[in-house]
This record gives C-alpha cells, sequence and structure tokens, in this order.
C-alpha cells in the first residue's frame, strides 16, 4: 500500500473513531415494522446513542424487563405515551421519565416495602392509534394503574404506513461514517411526500376513538387512569392549539382527573426543543407523574 492510500485510510479509520466513539453515532435503535402497531422497537436490544445508554426490554419498551417471579408487593404502573415518556436519544436511559419515576416512586414513603415497576408503553410518534392498539395485542402486564401523557398533536397523528414515517431506522449502518452520512442526507434533504391526510377532523374522530378504547380497556379490567396533558413551548407562550380543548373535554366527559402541566409544568426551563424534556424536565415530569398515581396503589404494610 502506498502512502497516500495509508494516510486515507488512516484519516478514514480516525474519523470513524471520532464518530463512534465520540459523538455516538453508528448504533442506532431499530424498529421494525407491525401490520398491529405500524412500526415497534426491536426487543431485547442495547445500544449507544450520541453518548446515551438506550436499553430496550423484551415488551420493545425503553425500560428494564419487568421482574420475575412477581411478587406481591409488586405495584405495576402502565405510562402510556410517545417520544416524551421514550426520552428520544439526548437523555440516557437513568434520564428517562420511566427511570425518575420508579426512583420517586421507590422512595415515597406511602409504598414502603413495596416493588414499584413502571411499565412505559411508549414509543417516539405513536399517538393514539397506535398504543390502543398495541394494549388491544399485549395486554396490561398486570398493571395496578396507568396514566397517559398526552400532547395536542397527537389528536392529529394517524398511521400512513410509510418507511419513511418511522422515526427509527429499519436496518443498522456498518460504518458511523454512513451513519452521519444519512442524518445530514435526512436534514437538508426535503421529505418524502406521504399520502394525502384525511380530513383534520377525521383524524381527532379517529384518535378519540382510540382514546375511548384505551379507556374502556383498562375500565373493564379495573385499572385507574389518570391523564397528565404536556404542552409544547409555543403553548407555555400562549399560543393554544384546538385540540387542547378536545384533550380536556374527552377526559371531563369520560370522569377522569387530568392535570394540566401548563398550570403545573416547569416552564420553558424544562425543555429540550419544543416538545420534548431536558433531563431536569423530565424529572419535573417523572415526580409529578408519581404523585399522580401513588395515592392508587395500595400499601405493602401487610405485604
Amino acid at each position: 500500500m502506498g502512502a497516500g492510500a495509508l494516510a486515507v485510510v488512516v484519516v478514514i479509520a480516525a474519523v470513524e473513531a471520532i464518530l463512534r466513539w465520540g459523538v455516538g453515532l453508528g448504533d442506532p435503535p431499530l424498529a421494525r415494522l407491525d401490520p398491529d402497531t405500524e412500526y415497534e422497537l426491536v426487543r431485547s436490544a442495547e445500544y449507544r446513542r450520541w453518548g446515551n445508554t438506550i436499553s430496550i426490554n423484551a415488551l420493545g419498551m425503553r425500560a428494564p424487563d419487568p421482574p420475575a417471579p412477581s411478587r406481591p408487593s409488586d405495584r405495576r404502573v402502565l405510562v402510556i405515551g410517545d417520544s416524551v415518556v421514550y426520552g428520544e436519544h439526548r437523555l440516557d436511559q437513568s434520564e428517562t421519565v420511566a427511570a425518575r419515576m420508579t426512583a420517586s416512586l421507590e422512595a415515597d414513603p406511602a409504598l414502603a416495602g413495596c416493588r414499584p415497576i413502571v411499565l412505559p408503553m411508549a414509543v417516539s410518534s405513536w399517538g393514539p392509534i397506535n398504543q390502543a392498539a398495541f394494549l388491544a395485542r399485549d395486554g396490561l402486564h398486570g398493571a395496578d394503574v396507568a396514566a397517559l401523557v398526552i400532547s395536542a398533536h397527537d389528536l392529529a397523528e394517524v398511521p400512513d404506513g410509510r418507511e419513511a414515517s418511522v422515526p427509527y431506522r429499519l436496518s443498522s449502518p456498518s460504518w458511523a461514517i454512513g451513519d452521519a452520512v444519512y442524518l445530514l442526507r435526512q436534514r437538508w434533504s426535503s421529505p418524502e411526500p406521504g399520502p394525502p391526510l384525511a380530513p383534520l377532523k377525521e383524524r381527532w374522530a379517529a384518535n378519540l376513538a382510540a382514546l375511548d378504547e384505551m379507556a374502556d380497556r383498562l375500565a373493564a379490567a379495573g385499572v385507574t387512569l389518570e391523564v397528565v396533558y404536556h404542552p409544547t413551548t409555543l403553548e407555555l407562550a400562549g399560543t393554544i392549539p384546538p385540540e387542547r380543548a378536545l384533550v380536556l373535554d374527552w377526559a371531563a366527559g369520560r370522569g377522569l382527573e387530568i392535570v394540566d402541566r401548563i398550570v403545573s409544568g416547569p416552564g420553558p426551563s424544562g425543555y429540550r426543543d419544543l416538545i420534548h424534556p431536558n433531563a431536569a424536565g423530565a424529572d419535573d415530569l417523572a415526580r409529578e407523574l408519581a404523585a399522580v398515581v401513588s395515592p392508587h396503589l395500595a400499601s405493602c404494610s401487610a405485604d
């Protein structure tokens, strides 16, 4: 090999090393298409992304596997959401809402002697239609109580069946350099046009029906449902979308308590972008969720 070719190889190897171990590219979490839920995360998988640990359990969710065997002291909490709960990949596994919520419940004196198990059912860009399909197929996993984290935009999102709509990669890149090129192309290229969307009111109706389906399923199993409304920073600044009123009216119509984080949230300082919490915001949301579900969990003093 000539000196020039060797220099090129050295440069490529150095760039690959920097992107993989310095930047944290080359190992994106993977999803697969699914006929029921549109897409799901590949189950039982570990990744490193942007320097953060991403662990997907056997249920396809970003959390540890539920411990087995179960104990009488187990208190299972189902948390339904999307990327707000999932945590995107800018948060480490230890910083996610599920992880911080587990820590809050473990420290709750009212649950002394209990083993809280937080079961996030949250995948990026999943809306009520995806979530209802997952619950219908996979069940409630023994939940004692459930919390739904919902935002206004969830009512406008519907599955369209396109690979381009999946917010995860479907195959792993061989090189971190290839991963970087993919991200740059994704950032600067125009998105692939999708099929025409149904009228907005039809999408609202479809998602409200899916919310009813989930609420009915939980009620039939005797599982209390709490609802937490998570706003965008635009909403905190006063720009309120029409879907917010639909969410509040839906909850009120079903007699459900709803925590409105426009009132109770940490403000813009808890956000990483328009909608996603940063580490401090995820911890704040987790504490609020823990406080909401804790009164519905039986004491373990007699277990």
